[in-house]
């Protein structure tokens, strides 16, 4: 992930400290994990950010497999699927967000 992309998806947050909340949200719980915030994506950042990710393919919209008749090649990307290492886990990504390693 490039540096901008993180502080992006950071926002206002810090690793275990997080922006208050907007006009009309509850109060911040002062026991909130990062994984708890909904202001921001500070878990994904510290779980993923210096992961070396594999690309799959481009993301794939469609909501049936390829050998449908009704799949649609212009429902893929322009986003790509990532398998972070070691746990292959996947999520999509806009290429500007990514850097190679």
């Amino acid at each position: 992930m490039t540096a901008a992309f993180k502080v992006k998806m950071r926002g206002d947050c810090l690793p275990g400290k997080h922006a208050p909340p907007r006009k009309g949200e509850p109060p911040l719980d002062p026991e909130m994990t990062d994984e708890g915030c909904c202001h921001c994506s500070t878990a994904h950042i510290e779980e993923f950010g210096e992961s070396v990710g594999v690309v799959d393919d481009l993301t794939d919209y469609n909501n049936c497999g390829p050998s449908d008749p009704t799949y649609d090649l212009r429902k893929l990307g322009p986003e790509f699927d990532v398998r972070w290492q070691p746990s292959n886990l996947r999520y999509s990504y806009n290429p500007e967000d990514l850097e190679s390693a």
